[in-house]
């Protein structure tokens, strides 16, 4: 029932050109979808000084900038305390072998005396 209503509301289905478009060439030529995303006029400075002064970043460029950095520290701190933990497991793994092989070194020792 739910279906039939459903059916009988929508009257016209479109869509926009956009959609219809064949991007395939800018994906064989390892482009973006959006020629307006990144490139020369997007990326670069808006305006240079002429005595050789790097431009300032602009509010996102600067924002974005910051916040690779946080990933990049967060990312430095999680892999050095990965690596303190495999540490900490191989010493733990090591420990435990050495406990089980004094312990089957103690309970195998020959007794008596084998030549007589």
């Amino acid at each position: 029932m739910l279906g039939i209503n459903l059916v009988r509301n929508i009257r016209y289905f479109s869509t926009s050109y956009g959609l219809r478009l064949d991007m395939s060439w800018r994906s064989s030529k390892k482009l973006p979808l959006n020629p307006m995303d990144r490139g020369i006029l997007t990326d670069g400075a808006d305006y240079i000084f002429l005595d050789g002064r790097p431009t300032p970043f602009g509010m996102k460029q600067k924002r974005k900038l910051l916040l690779q950095r946080e990933y990049a520290k967060k990312i430095v701190e999680l892999s050095e305390s990965l690596d303190i933990a495999k540490e900490q497991y191989a010493k733990k793994v090591g420990k435990t072998e050495e406990e089980l092989k004094y312990v089957l070194e103690r309970k195998l020792k020959p007794k008596g005396n084998k030549n007589t």
